[in-house]
């Protein structure tokens, strides 16, 4: 079974998401060329799917929630653990009971290893009010809360603004 990076599950997310191209106002827009993800194999349809099932995932309003949400997906999509030896060592290799599910079950795999090796809280939604994009936190030590620097420093010049304005009433 082949993994994704998680900079590539946020990328799936954020560029063929119903919801994310909505928001940004790309849904008539082309999408970007899917080998960006590291990921073969997966038609147009599929990407958008998986996309859409892992938005949930991402926005889920408590670390409790989002574990749950992830344990329903992996349920659904029937991924089961078969371990394997490679160059001598065990390997767990995860499988998606229907061939339209590899991709799903890869981003999920890769979803459970950042909560597991960082905490329920290392994946999120932006901040920022106009937007929905994702984000996982990489492993440094201060929680992120917005998805690209454009987002955080927007957030931040709105604050500033309403606190001058706040100021002149």
């Amino acid at each position: 079974m082949l993994t994704l990076a998680p900079e590539s599950v946020a990328m799936l997310v954020n560029e063929w998401g119903t919801a994310a191209r909505a928001e940004a106002g790309e849904s008539e827009q082309p999408f970007p060329d899917a080998s960006e993800l590291g990921w073969s194999g997966a038609g147009h349809a599929d990407l958008v799917r998986t996309a859409d099932l892992l938005q949930p995932v991402f926005a889920a309003g408590t670390p409790d929630e989002r574990v749950r949400r992830l344990d329903r997906l992996l349920t659904d999509a029937g991924a089961s653990v078969r371990l394997g030896l490679s160059d001598g060592r065990v390997e767990d290799r995860w499988v998606a009971a229907r061939p339209a599910d590899r991709l799903l079950v890869a981003a999920l795999r890769t979803i459970r290893d950042v909560l597991a090796d960082r905490g329920a809280d290392a994946i999120g939604t932006c901040a920022d009010d106009e937007c929905v994009d994702v984000w996982i936190d990489g492993p440094r030590g201060r929680p992120r809360r917005y998805c690209s620097d454009y987002c955080s420093g927007r957030a931040r010049v709105a604050a500033y603004r309403r606190r001058q304005r706040e100021e002149r009433a």
